[in-house]
Formats: C-alpha cells, sequence, structure tokens
C-alpha cells in the first residue's frame, strides 16, 4: 500500500509469483543461513556478522573504486537534457525518491524528468511539479515481474535518455541498458550508507542520500542554479481523495476540541511489526487518553486492527474508529492530515505520514502538522525513520516533531538491513520494548497542543 490498501497492494510486498526465486538464490541463501545463524547465537551471532559483513561492504577500496566509476559516467555524457529516474518497486520507495529529482531540479531545472514508480503510488506522485511524466511501470510484489523489465526495457530504447538514475536494487543495470551505459545506480553508494551507521552524527536517511547522491555527482559538471533547501519529500493529493478524507474524518466524529491519533500497526514483515500484546498494551494506554484513534484495519497482518480493538475494555472502544483495509491510498494520505501524532512501524505508510502534503488543484491547503512517531525493530532507524531531535536523522517533512524508537534487540545486526529475505524462527527485534515511554511521548505532546476552532474541519477542507 491497485489504488487501495487491500492486500494485493504494493505497500506490502511480500509474495511475488511472477518472478520465482531462485533467480535471487544467493541472497536466499545468504540471509537464510545468517538467519540461523542468530537463531542459534543471537548475541554471538549478531556480532560476528557485523564484524564480518560491514567492513567488507564499506571496504575503501570498493568506495573508492564505486566513486570512480560513477564520475566516468558523468563526465561522459554529452548532454543533460533528459533524465529517467526508476524508484524503487514499493510505495514507500516511489514517495522517498522523489528527492533525487528535486536534485536534477537544483541543476537543471529546464530538463525533462520521467519517473518510474510503482502503479500503486500514481495517485500520491503525478502532479508533482518537478516530474515531467509519471511512468507507473511496476505492478506490485517484492521483485519487478519479468513484463515490468521488458517495460522498462523498452522505454529506454525508445527515449532518448542522457542519464538514467536507478534506485532498485532488484533491477540490474543491463535490464535497463545492454551495456549499462549512461547509468548511475545507488548501489554504488552502499559503502557511504552502511558506513554512515558508524558516524551517528551524519544523518544516514535513504531520502537524503537519494537526494546527495544525485546533487554531489551532478554537480560535478554543471553549478547548482537553486539554494540547496532540500526539507524532504512530498505528496500531491487530488480535490476528490481531500474531499473523501473530510468525509470519513467527519463521519468519524474528529473535531477541532479533540487531539486525534492515527495509529498504524501494520508492517512490512514480521520483523518490523510490534507483537500484538505490546501493541495491545500501547493501544490501551492511548486509549485513555482524550484523544480520539484512527486505526489501521491491517494489510500483512490481515484484521489485526479489529482484535487490537477488542482487546480494549469495551469503555474504550467507542473511541477506536477502524480505517477500512479498502480504503484508497490517496484517501488515506489525505487522512492523515487530520491527526496529531502518526504511529507506525517501517512501513509504507510511515513515508506517507512523514512527507509533505500539496493539494494537486491548489485550492485546499494542508494542515502538514502531524506528528511522527516511528517503531522500529529489525531495520535500521536511521535509515528509514524520522527524528527532530536525535543527531544523524531526518525529521518528517512535517511542521511538527518526529520521534524515532529503536526496541531493545539481542540480535540485530547488519543483515537485518534486508528485512524481505530475513527467515529468522524465533522473532526478538522486538524483545525489550518500553511501551510506557512510548505513550508518555504522546501523552506530553498532545497535552502541549490547543485545539482552536479548525475551519478546515467545519468546512470540508483540509
Amino acid at each position: 500500500m491497485q489504488s487501495r490498501l487491500d492486500k494485493s497492494n504494493a505497500l506490502y510486498p511480500f509474495h511475488n509469483k511472477q518472478i520465482p526465486f531462485h533467480k535471487n538464490r544467493l541472497q536466499k541463501f545468504l540471509f537464510d543461513g545468517t538467519s540461523r545463524l542468530t537463531d542459534h547465537f543471537p548475541r554471538a551471532g549478531a556480532r560476528f556478522l557485523d564484524l564480518t559483513f560491514r567492513p567488507l561492504v564499506t571496504s575503501p577500496l570498493l568506495l573508492t573504486f564505486f566513486t570512480h566509476h560513477n564520475q566516468r559516467v558523468v563526465r561522459s555524457l554529452k548532454a543533460f537534457r533528459r533524465f529517467l529516474v526508476i524508484s524503487d518497486i514499493h510505495i514507500g520507495d516511489a514517495v522517498m525518491t522523489q528527492a533525487s529529482i528535486s536534485a536534477v531540479r537544483d541543476l537543471f531545472p529546464d530538463a525533462h524528468v520521467d519517473y518510474v514508480i510503482n502503479k500503486a503510488a500514481r495517485p500520491l506522485i503525478e502532479g508533482n511539479p518537478e516530474v515531467t511524466r509519471v511512468l507507473p511501470f511496476f505492478t506490485g510484489g517484492f521483485f519487478p515481474s519479468a513484463a515490468d523489465l521488458a517495460e522498462l526495457s523498452d522505454l529506454v530504447k525508445r527515449e532518448p535518455y542522457d542519464l538514467c538514475l536507478n534506485f532498485s536494487p532488484f533491477i540490474k543495470d543491463k535490464d535497463i541498458v545492454a551495456d549499462g551505459h549512461g547509468i548511475l545506480n545507488i548501489l554504488t553508494h552502499s559503502p557511504v550508507i552502511i558506513g554512515n551507521e558508524k558516524a551517528t552524527v551524519r544523518i544516514n536517511h535513504f531520502i537524503y542520500h537519494d537526494y546527495r547522491f544525485t546533487r554531489d555527482l551532478l554537480s560535478i559538471v554543471a553549478q547548482p542554479v537553486r539554494k540547496e533547501a532540500f526539507r524532504g519529500v512530498r505528496l500531491t493529493l487530488t480535490d476528490s481523495a481531500i474531499e473523501r478524507a473530510w468525509r470519513f474524518a467527519s463521519d468519524a466524529g474528529l473535531s477541532a476540541a479533540m487531539p486525534t491519533v492515527f495509529y498504524n500497526p501494520d508492517g512490512a514483515s514480521r520483523f518490523t511489526r510490534m507483537p500484538f500484546e505490546k501493541q495491545a498494551d500501547l493501544l490501551a494506554r492511548l486509549a485513555r487518553l482524550e484523544a480520539l484513534i484512527l486505526l489501521g484495519a491491517g494489510h500483512s497482518e490481515a484484521g489485526i486492527g479489529e482484535r487490537l480493538k477488542a482487546s480494549l475494555p469495551v469503555l474504550f472502544r467507542s473511541k477506536v474508529k477502524i480505517i477500512p483495509s479498502d480504503m484508497p491510498l490517496e484517501v488515506f494520505s489525505a487522512l492523515i492530515d487530520f491527526s496529531d501524532v502518526f504511529i507506525s512501524g517501517d512501513t509504507g505508510p510511515l513515508h506517507l505520514a512523514a512527507a509533505r502534503r500539496y493539494s494537486r488543484s491548489g485550492r485546499f491547503v494542508f494542515r502538514n502538522r502531524t506528528a511522527v512517531l516511528s517503531l522500529f525493530g529489525a531495520t535500521p532507524a536511521r535509515m528509514s525513520g524520522y527524528d527532530s531531535f536525535q543527531a544523524g536523522y531526518l525529521p518528517a517533512n512535517q511542521d511538527a516533531p518526529s520521534w524515532s524508537y529503536t526496541s531493545g534487540s539481542p540480535c540485530r545486526n547488519i543483515t537485518c538491513l534486508n528485512k524481505m529475505f530475513k527467515t529468522c524462527r524465533s522473532v526478538r527485534c522486538f524483545e525489550e520494548v518500553d511501551v510506557q515511554g512510548l505513550a508518555q511521548v504522546v501523552t506530553s505532546y498532545l497535552e502541549g497542543l490547543t485545539h482552536p476552532p479548525d475551519v478546515r474541519k467545519e468546512q470540508g477542507t483540509v
């Protein structure tokens, strides 16, 4: 989370029957082995993997090779009129990789920039003034299908692109161009991203790196014409989506007098979804606040929203409104703007909440004052989370604070970055969670808010 937040939606891309697993046999074997190691030896196995893999990935020799390769690619180009930016295949990636397009515009404001994304993300991206054409090629699933790759290859053969920027680790350069010429691949930036995990004062978010990777390389051959003022990415939503979100909010009883918490209990995998018991504890604490709660129904974990609501004492259940699983993605995204706090694990909706929302027509003005609390298990919080207070984090692109919380885990290691290939039998990612502390963050923030009459909610605009 094809434009609906349902189980077929690519927001939760776990099972792709279009590409057999044998095409990723090496990754499957590698990550299955690392998972077995930490199953049997959680702490020792994690230390071993970090000591083994991190030096390989962050090797200065490898970094030097990639740096020189990318510089040669840029310097070999004869023109910079037409760009193709290829997002990774999931919806959250389509939102985040817009940062690269902003970097292109910093240096080449008049260039033609096409953007290849997941089809389900089209309603969120179309209308971005920095994108010339939105090309919704990817059909969903964990890997791009053979048809996806064929369509991409045909596009590049037809269109005279000067440079392709490939942000998908599942698409090889030769899948785009036979000789790989004229392509910059984000995988060549991996030594920097992995290495920055040790340098805790450096921002290490994927959005930030998409922007820096593109801008720094293009700056070799051109002077920026736009000041570097990048804060984050955007969503661009239709009037219809905004109006439908307002109608749902009105029917759910949202009002200016009552704070609203939007809680997404789902996750992109079992390694990024907090266990049910801990989520039930957190929801119970939130339900005691003077606030209305919008609760996601669940997609990868179907029905988790209803089960969480049922776990509450009867007295509090009326304060919880379930977001229907068939709500269109752009309506879901617009609805987030009605909330004062958005809570989620590491999954697509987190990036929807953190992005700045714009009306495609310009007729509506969003609040963009949603605080974002992200909960991390397996995956590195600095790469995907948002935080206004911790060094090395990117804040959400909202006029409100953001916080990232990382649970205690005995086996977290560098291989957890690839949460989709991990096969751990014992999920220890959320072994230690300070539920009381998380609830207190929300409580303290809501207590500091004032809620004057909100014309947007009264008149049906956002």
